[in-house]
């Protein structure tokens, strides 16, 4: 039994990200390689990289997953559909409700994350939160908080022009503390970061990749 993942599986895209930046030249930028392996009790090629599962829409449609009900984004255009597949066996070893992406083609998909890598990793950090009883989409930025868009933080009317700026990069980027809500846990105080996302992700991989001065 293969079920729509509502919520994204943050590991199919941040992994095989950091894989594919991790490429430093054009010699060592190789597809991933599919496996041969099991997926609901049945023999499927699919790419395995640690937790990560990514298979092709034909393998998909040859095994009757029905992907189309999954979570769907987009990285430079290329649609990835997330899903949770009843199992998976690998090497002999088999997991139970595993996290995996579908893609039109495997090989198109990982050039579609090394030429929008900012894209890919702001698409990979989308969440769900509530502030001051609103329903927000953000971007969760571990012990730094949420990420809002400034069009988000205007329609709740957050004062974050207010807050102290905190630019990464080239974006402009303010933070407020707030009282914020994920998931069922209860509002605690967070930073919100308000900025463009994808200037604001471009900010961070310039960051991550520069040289230590």
């Amino acid at each position: 039994m293969t079920r729509p993942e509502r919520f994204v599986v943050r590991r199919v895209v941040v992994s095989l990200l950091l894989a594919a930046a991790a490429a430093a030249s054009p010699a060592q930028r190789v597809v991933p390689a599919e496996v041969e392996g099991r997926i609901d009790g049945r023999p499927a090629r699919f790419v395995a990289s640690g937790e990560d599962l990514l298979l092709s829409v034909a393998e998909a449609e040859r095994l009757g997953i029905a992907y189309r009900d999954g979570k769907r984004v987009e990285i430079g255009g290329t649609p990835l559909w997330l899903v949770t597949l009843g199992s998976v066996t690998v090497d002999g070893k088999t997991r139970l409700a595993a996290p995996a992406g579908v893609v039109p083609d495997i090989a198109g998909y990982v050039a579609a994350l090394r030429s929008n890598p900012a894209q890919a990793l702001a698409r990979s950090r989308e969440t769900r939160a509530e502030i001051a009883g609103q329903p927000v989409q953000g971007y969760d930025l571990g012990a730094s908080g949420l990420l809002l868009s400034p069009e988000e933080a205007d329609r709740i009317g957050l004062r974050y022009l207010e807050g102290r700026r905190a630019d990464v990069g080239s974006a402009k980027a303010w933070v407020v503390d707030v009282n914020v809500k994920l998931g069922k846990a209860a509002a605690t105080p967070l930073p919100v970061v308000v900025a463009d996302p994808d200037a604001y992700f471009r900010g961070v991989l310039a960051t991550v990749a520069a040289p230590p001065r």
